[in-house]
């Protein structure tokens, strides 16, 4: 492992612990039913930083990956159906449980246009006055998800990034850091520094796959 890997290994664990801060301050931890508006507010901030960040991190680590798609293989031979249920019997079916992952692109958009992640999209006016912290709790489980199994989430957008140029789709456009001098000094200047390594290693994009 060279020093550029270990730079971004431990950007994820200090984008961890940042994650873990931000859900200190409202004592999420705790399963609130509500917080104030306020207060979901600024953990909403620090969790946006946090995540365009994380996002950075494994687009990165994606590039680099140099993913080559595995030999196609025979399809495997279908199951045989299950037996009939005799009349009066039926099998409980049980819900399942919504997921919400870490985006790890944003939409595709026209050019010109905001590409956003629909995390950072501006939310409708609501009234004040205390909130569900729900959506933040979704929003922290999934990024701890990731930080559970970087390699499978690098693994799953290197396989897109290489399908996405293999269609021939224009090159990823990258901005600059974003208040990048609200993070953590670590956190701020690995931000400050992925915007060139990233458009660096998109070079070789316009070429064949």
């Amino acid at each position: 492992m060279n020093a550029q890997a270990n730079i971004l290994e431990r950007g994820l664990e200090q984008a961890a612990l940042a994650v873990l801060g931000a859900s200190a301050l409202g004592n999420l931890h705790l399963e609130p039913s509500h917080i104030g508006r306020g207060l979901a507010q600024r953990i909403s901030g620090r969790l946006r930083q946090v995540e365009s960040l994380v996002r950075r991190i494994l687009f990165l680590m994606a590039l680099r990956l140099n993913y080559v798609p595995a030999p196609k293989t025979d399809a495997a031979p279908r199951p045989a159906a299950a037996p009939a249920l005799p009349d009066g019997v039926e099998l409980a079916e049980f819900p399942r449980v919504a997921v919400r992952r870490l985006s790890l692109l944003p939409p595709k958009r026209a050019f010109g246009t905001d590409a956003q992640f629909p995390d950072t999209l501006q939310a409708r006016l609501r009234p004040g006055g205390p909130v569900s912290p729900a959506r933040l709790v979704q929003r922290i489980a999934a990024l701890r998800r990731v930080f559970k199994d970087p390699d499978g989430h690098v693994k799953r957008l290197a396989r897109h990034l290489y399908r996405l140029k293999s269609a021939g789709e224009p090159r990823p456009m990258i901005g600059p850091a974003d208040s990048a001098y609200r993070l953590s000094p670590e956190l701020g200047a690995l931000a400050t520094l992925l915007p060139s390594q990233i458009h660096a290693a998109l070079d070789g994009w316009d070429s064949s796959p």
